[in-house]
């Protein structure tokens, strides 16, 4: 439509020319505002559209250049979500229905991913011991949580410098290498925290119960625990003949 020409008397009171001017520019606006909708969408239809529109854009988890199992359990609420909404308009179950397949995928790709990270930290880590690598093996531990290390039949150690030295001691005692397999591994992860409980193979046949802790810190899994306790044995002992 053409624009309409205003003329405003010089001779109104000057409150209510002050009035008119705010209403102008109210009303203008509310014309050109962004969040302005087309009218033939009745207001449930705004409200859900809207609503879709702020959940699947470039807000999503996914679609941030972050580490993806940082968004894992804003992916895995989003689909708890969408899984227990029951609206029926059609155009919305459309894009629940892609939303929810592109959700689904996205975290199956983040717990595969955080798994083979966790798996690569045990790797490193075994490395470390039976190479003797001293380096390797701070690398392996964090540097920014604390951290805690029980060696077998000793006591607990707290701090990454004490535990570091222990390391050294135990790794430059010029023993030369200590090949230790882990066996029977069990991963489960918690949002940035990984328990892996193995069992250690020595080379002389022994065993040792092993529980690591990893927590995701810049994209990788740093070790903040790791608890060990040898294994014994326990041998049956026969009845000797009754003594008389």
């Amino acid at each position: 439509p053409a624009p309409q020409t205003l003329y405003l008397d010089a001779n109104m009171p000057l409150p209510f020319l002050k009035s008119l001017l705010l209403f102008i520019c109210f009303a203008h606006n509310q014309s050109t505002s962004a969040w302005q909708v087309s009218p033939r969408a009745n207001p449930s239809q705004r409200q859900r559209r809207h609503s879709l529109s702020h959940r699947h854009g470039s807000s999503s988890p996914e679609n941030i250049d972050i580490d993806p199992v940082l968004g894992l359990p804003l992916m895995e609420a989003e689909l708890a979500t969408l899984l227990q909404s029951t609206d029926s308009d059609d155009d919305d179950d459309d894009s629940r229905r892609v939303r929810r397949h592109t959700l689904e995928g996205a975290i199956e790709n983040a717990k595969t991913s955080a798994e083979f990270g966790v798996r690569r930290a045990q790797v490193e880590f075994y490395e470390a011991f039976s190479s003797g690598d001293v380096d390797m093996m701070g690398r392996v531990w964090s540097a920014e949580s604390h951290v805690r290390c029980v060696h077998p039949g000793m006591a607990g150690i707290e701090g990454r410098e004490e535990v570091m030295d222990s390391w050294r001691k135990i790794l430059g005692g010029g023993g030369g290498s200590f090949p230790i397999a882990p066996k029977q591994t069990r991963i489960e992860i918690s949002g940035l925290v990984a328990m892996c409980s193995c069992i250690e193979e020595t080379p002389g046949g022994g065993q040792i119960e092993a529980l690591n802790v990893y927590r995701r810190e810049g994209g990788a899994w740093r070790m903040i625990t790791h608890f060990a306790s040898p294994i014994f044995a326990l041998r049956s002992v026969e009845p000797g003949p009754p003594e008389l």
